[in-house]
């Protein structure tokens, strides 16, 4: 999966070398997404899992989720047809109805996760 994420090239530099990578690298090279000092990651952490719980459906989480993971493993066909069938149930959720009104309404979303 490294090469997938950093780059043959990169993966190949970090699994033959072994070295250390300090965090201005790592995420250069696209190993992590954000770098934070220390004293900032834990609030950094919860402000991001707090917007995630409030503002996000749990169920199109797990969704992508699923969707993310499975991808190496499918051909573009498999991957578009598990999207399309994904999306349509999408539609019939609660969870969409939910993030239509909260957006026309124009207040916090209440997701259910259905």
């Amino acid at each position: 999966m490294l090469p997938r994420i950093v780059g043959h090239a990169n993966a190949m530099d970090l699994l033959l070398s072994a070295r250390k990578v300090l965090a201005p690298e790592a995420q250069a090279m696209g190993l992590v997404n954000k770098v934070f000092a220390p004293q900032a990651l834990a609030e950094a952490t919860y402000a991001y899992v707090r917007d995630l719980v409030d503002n996000v459906s749990p169920r199109s989480m797990a969704v992508i989720k699923r969707q993310q993971y499975d991808a190496p493993f499918q051909t573009l066909a498999e991957n578009t047809r598990q999207a399309n069938a994904e999306m349509a149930r999408s539609f019939e959720s609660e969870d969409f109805r939910e993030g239509v009104a909260h957006f026309m309404e124009k207040r916090a979303p209440q997701f259910t996760g259905r």
